[in-house]
């Protein structure tokens, strides 16, 4: 098992899973962890040299590990490399970094690759499917259709995981979850439910669009936050159309997009009503619209119903 460890990706929850594994295979551990804004690379190095009288591993965990990303530094970052590239180290050291991409031509993340290991936590389907399985498993849960949970949850691992702690409780006679059951206990997330007013908009039913975005502004999400759901789910229309008109079915835009294929399946029953050009236009006014707000040219409520209103 290796010692050294970075984890990185756009995923909190795969993080924290990932991280959990690395915890539950050593024994008698001493942990403590860090952010590496209240830490210096002095502290880390301190830390994971000191030898317990009691014989346990220390587990020195360092979150936020900004020098492993493109033009991001930290003092005295040398004298950890040195340290790493010149020992073997008998404790356990384990970065984390929410970000989805590192620069893999850093010394730093050299010498992590070569002593330990690097784990991506990005969204992957079949990471998550697998994390499904497993937690319906552990607990002696069976579910119809994870593609169908998938698709009212989203993908977020810490969603995933309170979504299916409440289905449990909800069946916890007969441990048998179907699609009633997630209908009735499980909360849609905001981008399935972006997806309503999207089609309100291409398809010119301004009544519609206008109750949808009124909906969502009552319940206090932020309108820069639809703004760019909306632009998200154009962009995903479009390359589901795209992939869609080269001949692709839907598992293998699924793979392409890195997306549950249920969502494809879903979207290419809706997407045969627009045009390529459709939703390209309404990425580029959603594109011209934020950068009119952030110039300050455009109040965003305001911006965001004249979108509404014009498309």
């Amino acid at each position: 098992m290796s010692n050294i460890y970075l984890l990185y990706g756009k995923d909190k929850g795969i993080i924290n899973n990932e991280l959990n594994k690395i915890l539950n295979g050593v024994q008698d551990n001493d942990i403590v962890r860090y952010s590496l804004d209240s830490i210096s690379v002095d502290d880390i190095v301190s830390d994971i040299s000191m030898v317990s009288m009691f014989g346990s591993k220390r587990i020195v965990i360092v979150d936020n590990a900004y020098f492993f990303m493109a033009g991001k530094t930290v003092n005295n970052l040398d004298i950890l490399e040195k340290y790493l590239n010149g020992v073997e180290v008998s404790n356990y050291l384990i970065f984390t970094l929410l970000n989805e991409k590192v620069d893999t031509r850093k010394k730093i993340y050299k010498l992590v690759k070569n002593k330990g290991k690097i784990i991506e936590c990005n969204n992957d389907n079949n990471y998550i499917i697998s994390f499904v399985k497993d937690y319906l498993s552990n607990n002696n849960y069976r579910i119809d259709s994870i593609d169908y949970f998938l698709s009212v949850v989203g993908n977020n691992l810490d969603n995933i995981s309170n979504e299916l702690d409440k289905l449990f409780m909800y069946k916890v006679n007969d441990k048998n979850i179907v699609k009633e059951d997630i209908d009735f206990i499980c909360v849609k997330v905001m981008e399935d439910e972006i997806f309503s007013l999207t089609d309100a908009i291409i398809l010119n039913d301004t009544k519609k669009a206008i109750y949808l975005l009124g909906e969502f502004l009552n319940k206090n999400y932020d309108e820069i936050y639809i703004l760019n759901l909306l632009a998200n789910q154009f962009r995903f229309l479009y390359q589901v159309k795209r992939l869609s008109n080269k001949g692709k079915g839907y598992v293998e835009i699924a793979n392409i997009l890195e997306v549950n294929p249920y969502r494809v399946k879903f979207t290419l029953k809706k997407v045969y009503s627009y045009t390529e050009q459709d939703l390209i236009d309404r990425i580029k006014s959603l594109a011209k619209m934020d950068k009119n707000i952030k110039l300050g040219l455009m109040d965003k409520k305001l911006a965001l119903e004249l979108f509404v209103l014009r498309n």
